[in-house]
């Protein structure tokens, strides 16, 4: 009993403490909530924040670009492209030509009119100057002289990529002169220039991303080629070319006579046409203008692309119901005027008349109303009726043109209904009636508990043995998991029939709860994470392919609500002592082996020179050696790599030999005892040197021939200017590299970086996973499906036209179009073994 009572009044003496602790808790708040009272009292004009200029936009540049990552550095080029095409769509360009430098700076020029220079009568400033660093200012408002047609309505495009820029310089051909101005993070630099008299016209826009504002300032080639191909068959006669000069190199030249015509055979390049010609037409009127091409095939999937101004509004819009409605329509009149479809036959859907089809639906109008700035959907409500009626009247007219081509569209269509009608029973199989029965789910998927689909997320996984990993290392209250066995129906190449009767795919669309194609509804998903998850190797990538391509075909809203996700398994397991840290991508390796030993490590340079290595100096290094190894690898494609290497191992760089006389005399005078090698010149002949390097360690000889025009190429010339640079921030070559009782030489500046990761994982364990079934349960949980330290990609259409492409050559019937695009991405894949 004497317990018992120590126990009670211990336990009233906590009470009392608790209690004590609650009241000065209170006490606290009070007195923090009167202090903001206080504040609140004095709020006035001076506690409103004004962001001056393009201040908001480096503030917020997601809310111009969409983001800071890949896609909103892409968007930079897109902005200044859609300018000049404005040009080309008044009538005042020809051709646009892009251009990725090897620093990764962009040039897009123009034979337009030129912007104008002239000065503003409002702003007090040359008018190039008004567009480049005010929001809001163009030539595409009002009733004015500067553009009927255009995409760019908001005037923000040009200045936000001034102020996203840490370099912008613009050269304008126009009033008989040549013209230049530079900008840096959307600050006026210099005054505008005039400088030589020509007879030329036309605007070119060379602009450096800002890499504080990026996630990545490296522009992916194909990303840029596709959107420019589409421009380019949008704009009909424009040619627009795009040239790569990183690396190994790429060019593309784009110029259609025929338009959306020619767009929609480019589509239909790697499917079987159900028809030869290629429909086409057109009409205008007070709403605007529009024309269709389109094209039937004999796969069961549709592609019909809409765009407005050259803007493709992929989530349709006015122009995109005026079309479908109209098909419809047209499409059962003519099947019941030509005896098709008899009395007591239903109508054909949308659905079945639109199997097969690939269409472009293009308008132009003057007063375009998108929803937002990213330009998704067209809102203009007399756009609709227009467009119905031209393909009301148009279409008729082919068909009776063209019975042959009628008569078969209409039999595709009729055998789409009969197969819509067989699937019924297999849908019915695959519908859930309501969000809280489970009677009907399948047996293999272990549910979540949790009922709100904002909290649920499923993951698909690849096999059984994955699949309980996966359902031992999961959330049972918000973690769904579904195995699937073995490999999934192709739908690319399957009717919807056939496609609900495969078990695999029944019991995804079951779980997933939403329905497919026009029962389509999205209220009924069960969870707003749909996450696949497959090893990392060739079997994996092919089952989330065919994942990928029963939800991009049947179920496209998925991805467009953003419910769809890979599953990013870790690449190492790094342990250190006691420590284990899994990596899931190489940068992120670098950053965790250096980021406890930036103070500890020095680097000397060949001159005894030495310096401390800090986070935001080896961020600077790395960026600048990235540019560095851009313009080498655009000098070795053009003269070699051996070349290129004797021109740093025989001081050319570390000199600054920034021209073919000052390469003479270097050349001349030999090489300093710090040159790796010693140079001699043998002869001069016309444009051609003939030089001979003796590498001073090995006594090993070698002849170069070196063109004079070389040290006068821009392109040499940047690659110099880069080499003084980085020799300014770590020295010459060679350098050692010390971290500890460790120590490496390094001979180049890439060398540099990996002596100085290499010294850096000294000590430390790396482990390289290669699939799921490598993990149990446990680290199945902490590095993949764990929502804290997890890494998910979510799935987005970015193109959809070049979406329905790719999965069209990879997943159809095609095998030419599918080796062809091997082929041509084979030197970008890389290999694991």
């Amino acid at each position: 009993m004497a317990d018992e009572d120590e126990q009670v009044q211990g336990e009233q003496a906590g009470d009392g403490a608790q209690e004590a602790e609650a009241a000065a808790r209170r006490a606290e708040e009070q007195a923090a909530r009167k202090e903001r009272q206080k504040g609140s009292e004095t709020y006035g004009a001076a506690d409103i924040t004004v962001l001056e200029g393009l201040e908001a936009v480096r503030k917020r540049p997601g809310m111009y670009i969409g983001s800071t990552g890949v896609r909103g550095l892409h968007h930079l080029v897109y902005e200044i492209v859609d300018n000049s095409v404005d040009e080309a769509l008044a009538g005042f360009a020809t051709r646009v030509d892009v251009t990725i430098h090897p620093d990764n700076r962009v040039t897009v020029s123009d034979d337009g009119r030129g912007i104008p220079v002239g000065m503003h009568p409002k702003e007090n400033k040359p008018a190039v100057e008004v567009v480049l660093t005010v929001l809001h200012a163009g030539g595409k408002f009002g009733d004015g002289g500067g553009y009927k047609v255009s995409g760019g309505l908001h005037g923000v495009g040009s200045s936000v990529v001034n102020a996203l820029s840490e370099l912008l310089q613009v050269e304008i051909k126009t009033d008989g002169y040549t013209w230049f101005q530079e900008f840096a993070r959307g600050a006026k630099q210099m005054e505008l220039q005039k400088g030589e008299p020509t007879k030329e016209h036309g605007t070119s826009i060379t602009f450096a991303p800002d890499p504080d504002i990026f996630e990545t300032t490296e522009f992916d080639f194909h990303t840029l080629e596709q959107r420019l191909r589409e421009t380019a068959f949008l704009t009909r006669g424009l040619r627009i070319t795009i040239t790569d000069e990183r690396g190994e190199g790429h060019k593309a030249d784009f110029h259609y006579e025929g338009g959306i015509e020619d767009f929609v055979s480019y589509l239909n390049s790697s499917k079987e046409a159900a028809h030869d010609k290629v429909v086409f037409f057109d009409g205008e009127s007070e709403e605007g203008y529009v024309e269709i091409a389109m094209q039937w095939n004999t796969s069961y999937q549709e592609s019909v692309f809409s765009f407005a101004n050259n803007i493709n509004t992929h989530e349709g819009g006015s122009h995109m119901s005026g079309f479908r409605s109209a098909l419809t329509r047209t499409l059962n009149r003519y099947a019941r005027e030509k005896g098709l479809l008899k009395e007591k036959d239903v109508n054909l859907s949308g659905e079945d008349v639109r199997e097969g089809l690939t269409a472009v639906i293009s308008v132009k109008l003057g007063d375009p109303q998108f929803e937002g700035q990213t330009k998704t959907k067209l809102g203009n409500p007399g756009m609709e009726g227009f467009v119905a009626s031209v393909v009301n009247a148009k279409l008729a007219e082919f068909f009776e043109e063209n019975p042959r081509v009628g008569n078969s569209v209409i039999k595709k269509a009729i055998q789409a209904a009969q197969a819509r009608d067989a699937a019924r029973k297999a849908r019915d199989l695959t519908r859930r009636k309501s969000a809280l029965e489970n009677s009907k789910l399948p047996g293999k998927l272990a549910d979540c508990s949790v009922r709100d689909p904002s909290l649920s997320e499923i993951f698909v996984v690849e096999g059984d043995s994955a699949g309980g990993s996966a359902k031992q290392g999961r959330d049972r209250n918000t973690q769904a998991v579904l195995p699937l066995r073995g490999k999934i129906l192709n739908v690319e190449k399957a009717r919807i029939d056939k496609v609900l009767k495969n078990n695999e795919i029944q019991a995804l669309i079951t779980a997933i709860g939403t329905g497919v194609r026009d029962e389509f509804n999205i209220e009924g998903a069960r969870y707003h994470k749909i996450i696949l998850m497959t090893d990392a190797d060739v079997d994996g990538a092919h089952i989330r392919t065919l994942v990928l391509t029963l939800l991009f075909r049947e179920m496209p809203q998925l991805i467009e609500a953003g419910y769809v996700y890979i599953a990013k398994p870790p690449l190492y397991k790094l342990k250190q002592g006691s420590n284990e840290r899994y990596i899931e991508k190489e940068s992120e390796l670098e950053e965790v082996l250096l980021s406890d030993k930036f103070e500890k490590l020095q680097i000397v340079d060949r001159e005894g020179n030495a310096f401390k290595v800090t986070e935001a100096r080896w961020q600077r290094y790395t960026r600048m050696l990235k540019q560095f190894e851009g313009w080498a690898s655009t000098l070795r494609a053009a003269h070699g790599a051996a070349l290129v290497g004797f021109l740093e191992e025989a001081g050319v760089l570390g000199a600054q030999i920034a021209s073919a006389d000052a390469a003479v005399a270097h050349f001349a005078d030999g090489a300093t005892d710090a040159d790796a090698v010693s140079v001699e010149l043998v002869d001069q002949d016309g444009d051609v040197l003939t030089v001979r390097g003796i590498e001073k360690k090995t006594g090993l000889a070698q002849t170069h021939r070196v063109r004079r025009s070389l040290f006068d190429s821009p392109e040499y010339r940047s690659f110099v200017k880069l080499h003084g640079q980085i020799v300014e921030l770590v020295g010459l070559p060679t350098f050692t590299v010390t971290l500890g009782d460790r120590s490496e030489e390094a001979t180049t500046f890439e060398g540099l970086r990996t002596a100085v990761l290499s010294v850096a994982q000294r000590g430390v364990s790396l482990s390289r996973f290669k699939g799921l079934g490598e993990m149990n349960a446990e680290q199945l949980r902490t590095t993949t499906m764990d929502p804290t330290t997890r890494t998910l990609a979510q799935v987005s259409i970015e193109d959809a036209a070049a979406a329905d492409l790719i999965f069209s050559q990879l997943m159809g019937d095609a095998v030419e179009h599918r080796k062809a695009f091997i082929e041509e991405n084979a030197l970008a894949a890389t290999v694991d073994v």
